[in-house]
C-alpha cells in the first residue's frame, strides 16, 4: 500500500434511488465515525456506466466498498451486481446489499454473486444507525485500513 493510499479516505460507492435511505445511510456512517468519501448514484444505468468506466466515469477507479440497493430504476440491482462481478476492477470490491427485499431465492442468487453482506433495511431508526457500525467493520476487516482512516 502506498503512502497516498494510506492517507486517503475510504471511497464508498452508494447505489440507491431513495433520498431518505441515502440520508439515513449518511447519518449511520457519521454516527459510527466513518470518515469516508461517498459517491452516490441513484439509478442502475448510471451505476453500470460507472462499473464499466464509460462516459464521465472513464477515469474512475474502483471504490473500497460498494453499497447497493436492488430495486433501482433502468437497470436492476442484480444485473448491476452481476456486471460488478464480471468487471476485473470491481471483482474484488466488497459489496453490501442494502435492500427492503428478503426473498430466500433472491438471497441465494446474491450469495452466488459473492456479496459481502446482505442487510435488510430496518424500519426502526436505532437499528438503521447500527448499519454504520457494520459498514465500519467491513471496511476495517476487508481492506485492512489503518485506524487513522476510520476513527
Amino acid at each position: 500500500m502506498t503512502l497516498e493510499q494510506k492517507l486517503r479516505k475510504p471511497q464508498i460507492l452508494v447505489v440507491e434511488d431513495n433520498p431518505g435511505d441515502i440520508e439515513l445511510l449518511q447519518r449511520a456512517l457519521e454516527t459510527a465515525d466513518v470518515d469516508c468519501e461517498l459517491s452516490i448514484i441513484d439509478d442502475g444505468e448510471e451505476a453500470l456506466a460507472r462499473v464499466q468506466r464509460r462516459g464521465k466515469y472513464a477515469d474512475s477507479s474502483p471504490p473500497d466498498l460498494a453499497i447497493l440497493d436492488l430495486n433501482l430504476p433502468k437497470v436492476n440491482g442484480q444485473q448491476l451486481l452481476a456486471a460488478m462481478r464480471q468487471s476485473a476492477e470491481f471483482d474484488a470490491v466488497p459489496i453490501v446489499v442494502l435492500t427492503s427485499s428478503s426473498s430466500l431465492r433472491e438471497r441465494a442468487q446474491l450469495d452466488a454473486l459473492r456479496i459481502t453482506r446482505h442487510i435488510a433495511k430496518p424500519a426502526d431508526l436505532d437499528e438503521y444507525m447500527k448499519i454504520g457500525i457494520e459498514l465500519k467493520q467491513i471496511l476495517g476487516d476487508t481492506l485492512s485500513l489503518k485506524p487513522a482512516l476510520i476513527e
